[in-house]
């Protein structure tokens, strides 16, 4: 019998979980639930662990390598690991996968994981009795049965049972996220099924579909092999032929066109989590349909989702709401809102908010004498300090007279109520008097600034949990247009 292997996919970024899921700490590798749960990524892999399944294979991003890392080990668990120069999507993904594992095994199987899913109820039962119909030649995509009209998921329609292999379907066709009218008539058809992103084929018959219909990136994918890396980590592929590989969906690149295709049923709890109110619904409620996950309180509130990281967040007289508490950012947002949660990130990247990217540390601000500004000269007219931020962290400059800051090393985000930009080497602005800054390191180098001030310089002196109120986001309106924002510190090469 052939062996199966778990290929756990963690591309995407999961913006629609902002302010828990960023760029660079994306929502496959947070918590499920309460800060006790595992994270999605670690739930996949324990789905799929037992003696029936072998080793699995983990595709991810090379800026996650010691996230991957640090979560396999949080579980005890081995992996093949392969690091993604750049995102390419899941077709090059599973093809690097697929290319890699028939060296070591020509017969090997391979189960299509998502690591940002939720699923609950007997899924590797349905798996195995599949394992036949994929050692003949089978690609097969698990579909589950809608229980209501979704337009953001993808609809697979059953085209008749598969005779020689007993609870197998073959496909009619696929409809990719329909308008609200179009998905009504699916479910009503009681023939459609939601696409659950989970697949099942051999190594072999998925690079001989993709070889017919994309074979220039089967050839970019082989030569990132042969030029990649092997690390203690993980292999990692070559950037220069990865990135010719063409970035899209393994359905749309070989599902949708060949004739290998076929659909089995899942009767199973699913869900992929793609909005707050989507993990509401996953959760589990109190007496008054509250989900309470950190330091809360609430009182008269029904029908919440609340969540705090950090400090505790109270609730009074609330209905449908859904509250996120991070330590430097916060959501409020109402259950049936919140697949517009992804436009927030959109305007923190287009303000260059490091925000969008990852988590900063936001601490009480140091004192001038502490590891926060130096002194390096002063007199009655004028003051000099300098500081050294390391990455993902930052200073408040209270509010003062006439002040500039000069970047001498690496880069900053100057940020006030009013605006904020980014500031390179060399690069100097006049700060607005009267109103408190933040300087935040959002790169991955330490930044060193030099502070100018005609009167005194101080660090502004609040508490951890006021560092951030101090120096509110931009409304969308301020945000920085392409080519420069408006109403920003002036900014001038010195």
């Amino acid at each position: 019998m052939s062996r199966v292997y778990p290929l756990i996919i963690c591309g995407g970024n999961g913006t629609r979980l902002w302010p828990v899921s960023r760029t660079q700490s994306p929502k496959q590798f947070q918590k499920v639930g309460d800060a006790a749960s595992l994270t999605f990524f670690q739930s996949a892999l324990e789905r799929h662990r037992s003696l029936a399944y072998e080793k699995p294979i983990v595709v991810s991003s090379v800026k996650h390598r010691a996230t991957i890392a640090e979560q396999l080990a949080e579980v005890g668990c081995d992996a093949q690991v392969i690091h993604e120069p750049m995102g390419r999507n899941t077709g090059p993904a599973v093809l690097a996968a697929a290319m890699r594992l028939i060296v070591q095994d020509p017969d090997g199987l391979m189960v299509v994981v998502p690591a940002d899913h939720v699923i609950n109820g007997d899924l590797n039962q349905t798996i195995f009795a599949m394992v036949a119909a994929a050692q003949q030649g089978r690609i097969i995509t698990f579909g589950i049965k809608p229980r209501y009209a979704e337009t953001g998921f993808g609809y697979i329609t059953d085209g008749g049972p598969v005779i020689e292999h007993p609870g197998l379907r073959n496909v009619q066709r696929f409809v990719e996220k329909p308008p609200a009218r179009k998905a009504r008539l699916l479910v009503e058809s009681d023939i459609a099924y939601w696409a659950s992103g989970l697949s099942m084929f051999s190594a072999r018959t998925i690079i001989d579909e993709y070889r017919k219909f994309d074979p220039a990136s089967v050839e970019a994918v082989r030569l990132a092999i042969e030029h990649g890396t092997l690390a203690a980590d993980g292999f990692e592929l070559s950037a220069e032929h990865f990135g010719r590989a063409a970035a899209a969906p393994t359905e749309s690149m070989v599902f949708e066109k060949t004739d290998r295709i076929a659909l089995a049923p899942l009767s199973v709890d699913w869900s992929d989590v793609g909005s707050w109110t989507a993990m509401y619904g996953i959760s589990q409620f109190n007496d008054q349909g509250n989900v309470l996950q950190g330091d809360v309180i609430a009182v008269e509130t029904t029908n919440s989702m609340v969540r705090s990281t950090s400090r505790l967040v109270t609730l009074v007289g609330m209905k449908d709401a859904i509250v996120i508490d991070t330590p430097d950012a916060l959501l409020v947002t109402r259950v049936g809102h919140c697949q517009s949660v992804k436009k927030v990130a959109e305007y923190l990247k287009l303000g260059n908010r490091v925000e969008a990217e990852r988590h900063i540390s936001v601490k009480a601000a140091p004192k001038p004498q502490d590891h926060g500004l130096q002194p390096l000269f002063h007199s009655e007219a004028v003051q000099i300090a300098t500081a050294r931020i390391a990455p993902g962290d930052s200073i408040n400059l209270a509010p003062d007279n006439r002040r500039e800051v000069l970047v001498s090393r690496g880069a900053l985000i100057v940020a006030s109520v009013h605006a904020s930009s980014l500031l390179s080497a060399g690069q100097r602005a006049d700060l607005p008097a009267d109103i408190p800054v933040m300087l935040v390191n959002g790169g991955n180098e330490e930044a060193e600034v030099v502070v100018m001030c005609f009167g005194m310089v101080e660090v502004a002196e609040v508490p951890a949990p006021l560092t951030v109120e101090a120096v509110p986001q931009p409304a969308p309106g301020m945000l920085p247009e392409p080519g420069g924002p408006p109403n920003v510190p002036k900014v001038a090469n010195g």
